[in-house]
């Protein structure tokens, strides 16, 4: 105990978040969205990047939330890239901000979010024939009471992908209904409807929140699992951005601050690609 009194700089946006894992970390959170080509190492570009709040909006007014700050940037890019068609992400994207980019055209693929329970859609009747159908983990499926009283979800094949233009965009599922008496094809909207969005009288709630519950892309298919590996591979980005710097901390306080540090090394990420890019075109 010397008396000494010693001032430290703190930086006035870090706190604490949680990534990816359950891992607890400290500082500033940070937006990204990049593109690359599928066989050309390091030909990734960064599109956009923006600082997000990972505290209360009372305490950080001047921010957006992550999803949200992720649906403005989507859109910003799509502006100006008017042949995106679609985008990959994680978990942080709920059904209310995954709806208005798949309005926009989009096909958004996230992996299925945790602890959703399986959701009435609807019941189809095709003369002695009937079926009720469920959404379970991000597809549709058909509900199924075993002898012994178990209720079984079955997934229903997924035909198509549909896309129909219009001032909003919708997208389908042309699904197949195995059945004992014939097989049914139906078509099953992806996106939410107006009927979606009614109070159910009974439960004094929305009747289903479709985009939260259902996926255009079903995680558990091969295709998903091929878009999944694009999410995965985006984090190689992060990473190399922290090793870029001693003991991975960007020396700045302030988010403002570190946003300018990332724009550098978004600016020199870039002209790298960009090299590489011409020279494997010209090869």
């Amino acid at each position: 105990m010397t008396g000494e009194i010693r001032s430290h700089r703190v930086d006035p946006d870090a706190g604490n978040t949680v990534e990816g894992g359950g891992t607890r970390v400290y500082g500033n959170k940070f937006l990204s969205a990049a593109v690359r080509l599928g066989n050309i190492p390091h030909s990734r570009v960064i599109l956009g990047i923006e600082s997000i709040r990972h505290r209360s909006a009372k305490r950080d007014p001047h921010r957006d939330d992550e999803g949200t700050a992720f649906v403005k940037l989507a859109r910003y890019v799509l502006g100006r890239a008017p042949g995106l068609r679609a985008i990959t992400y994680d978990t942080a994207l709920r059904g209310s901000h995954r709806a208005p980019l798949i309005a926009d055209g989009l096909v958004v693929f996230t992996t299925q979010h945790g602890g959703l329970a399986p959701e009435s859609l609807q019941r189809f009747e095709n003369g002695p024939c009937h079926h009720d159908l469920y959404v379970a983990e991000g597809r549709v499926c058909k509900r199924l009471i075993t002898d012994d009283g178990t209720t079984h979800y079955t997934p229903l094949p997924v035909e198509e992908l549909e896309r129909r233009e219009s001032k909003r965009t919708r997208f389908y599922h042309r699904l197949t209904i195995p059945c004992r008496v014939k097989n049914h094809t139906l078509r099953i909207r992806v996106d939410g409807t107006p009927e979606d969005r009614e109070i159910d009288p009974s439960t004094k709630r929305q009747r289903v929140n479709r985009t939260e519950h259902l996926r255009q892309i079903p995680p558990d298919t091969h295709a998903g699992r091929r878009l999944k590996g694009f999410r995965q591979d985006s984090e190689s980005q992060h990473s190399r951005f922290d090793q870029s710097y001693p003991h991975k901390r960007v020396p700045a306080y302030g988010a403002d601050a570190a946003l300018l540090i990332y724009i550098g090394y978004a600016w020199l990420s870039n002209s790298v690609a960009r090299a590489k890019i011409t020279h494997a075109l010209a090869a």
